[in-house]
């Protein structure tokens, strides 16, 4: 009799196995179907934030149009026209690797190169230190420079964040090159 119990218990050992993986198939099923309904969603937030952005960089653009670059770490490259189609500056969206992952930072440049505005944009750097690249008192010192690469003496380091206030100064550096490159071809 003893044979005959662990027989049919036998085929109850697969019965957790079976609801398990019907579940995760479900589970999965629905997490596709929200995936499909908020990934539109999700994308038209991230550009209505960048165009904020860029909005806020050039106050006087009416619109932008994207510009074809083939610098590495270029993220973005916009050219801001006013109502008629003249431009009016240039935006310049580029990133460098920091501390705690890449450093984004959105610079303008005004139709002659000069730089009008620029924010440094979200990042995972150090809160209190490395995240202080935002702050006016770094940020700030680019504008009114030209569209030119700048070296670690020509700008205001953030003392005990060097790696998150260089990065920004690649970034910046970048954005320059971009610049050249756009206004050039």
């Amino acid at each position: 009799m003893s044979n005959e119990n662990s027989a049919a218990k036998q085929p109850l050992s697969f019965m957790p196995v079976v609801v398990l993986v019907t579940i995760c198939v479900v589970a999965g099923i629905l997490l596709g179907i929200v995936h499909q309904v908020t990934a539109p969603l999700a994308a038209a937030q991230v550009e209505a934030k960048a165009q904020a952005t860029y909005a806020a960089l050039v106050p006087e653009a009416a619109s932008f149009e994207e510009l074809e670059t083939s610098v590495e770490g270029c993220t973005a490259a916009l050219r801001a026209v006013d109502g008629s189609g003249n431009a009016v500056g240039y935006v310049i969206v580029a990133q460098s690797k920091g501390y705690g992952g890449q450093v984004p930072i959105a610079v303008a440049f005004s139709p002659d190169g000069e730089v009008t505005s620029i924010t440094a944009m979200s990042n995972s750097e150090t809160p209190g230190l490395g995240s202080r690249i935002a702050e006016e008192s770094y940020i700030g010192q680019y504008v009114g420079k030209p569209a030119a690469a700048l070296d670690a003496s020509e700008v205001d380091l953030i003392s005990g964040a060097t790696i998150s206030s260089k990065a920004a100064l690649s970034a910046f550096n970048i954005a320059t090159t971009v610049f050249e490159e756009v206004q050039n071809g």
